[in-house]
């Protein structure tokens, strides 16, 4: 079974995950709950759940002020949360997952199976260099997680994305493409804006991967992959003034 803490500060949270673990994690077992920093922080020693379901609000403080009571955390943590700002949007490329409120059923059941009965060794780790990234501002990495696997990449490995509804594709500098279950706009609003621009509605490329601007039919971006991205007649003067300032 695995062990799982739920910490929130609103009754109603709580109880609506408890639910939703009682009916659809069969392989989940409750260890405890928590609505505050401080008896998040007591419960947590006492019980050693493998995951913990953590707000980002709670009582006394947040939960970044409960990771950092932790030289290390022996515990997977996804974050369960209504806040959406760019801060908190670094948590979800580095821990398990990060599910906003309302939760979606389907999403938690597949964050409780990506839970290990031991974390894996570089978890702490990892989870380290997240309180980091949210330290400084800065987002180095993140994490991409597919129908088959979770796979962490570097943000300057990114060349460009491609919305398709729904869905995202990231093309990277290795070739590899990685479809995501999430809109742009969701990575959009998280990827540093110094970095990346929107270029057309269904493409927000990494600047740095830009090989040239080329002039036929409208204009394109190739890009280091040799794709070549639309440029969109709104955007074609402020990303002409981008490159210009940037190089």
């Amino acid at each position: 079974m695995k062990r799982i803490a739920i910490i929130d500060d609103e009754p109603d949270a709580r109880q609506a995950l408890r639910t939703l673990l009682t009916t659809l994690c069969p392989e989940a077992t409750i260890c405890g709950e928590a609505d505050s920093v401080a008896s998040a922080f007591v419960l947590l020693r006492q019980t050693q759940p493998q995951a913990i379901l953590l707000d980002i609000s709670l009582g006394d403080g947040t939960g970044f002020d409960l990771l950092d009571r932790f030289p290390q955390l022996p515990f997977q943590v996804i974050f369960t949360t209504a806040h959406n700002d760019f801060a908190l949007k670094a948590f979800r490329y580095h821990a398990l997952d990060y599910l906003l409120k309302p939760i979606n059923p389907m999403e938690l059941v597949a964050a409780i199976d990506r839970v290990r009965e031991v974390p894996p060794v570089d978890y702490p780790v990892r989870i380290n260099h997240l309180l980091e990234s949210h330290r400084t501002g800065q987002l180095n990495k993140i994490t991409l997680t597919t129908q088959q696997e979770i796979v962490f990449v570097n943000v300057d490995q990114i060349i460009h994305l491609e919305s398709d509804g729904s869905y995202t594709t990231f093309h990277l500098l290795t070739k590899e493409r990685h479809v995501i279950s999430h809109p742009m706009k969701t990575f959009e609003e998280m990827l540093p804006s110094t970095d990346f621009f929107k270029l057309h509605q269904s493409h927000l490329i990494n600047l740095a991967h830009v090989k040239s601007v080329l002039r036929e039919d409208g204009g394109y971006a190739l890009m280091q992959d040799g794709y070549k991205v639309p440029i969109a007649r709104r955007r074609k003067e402020e990303f002409l003034k981008v490159l210009k300032d940037r190089f």
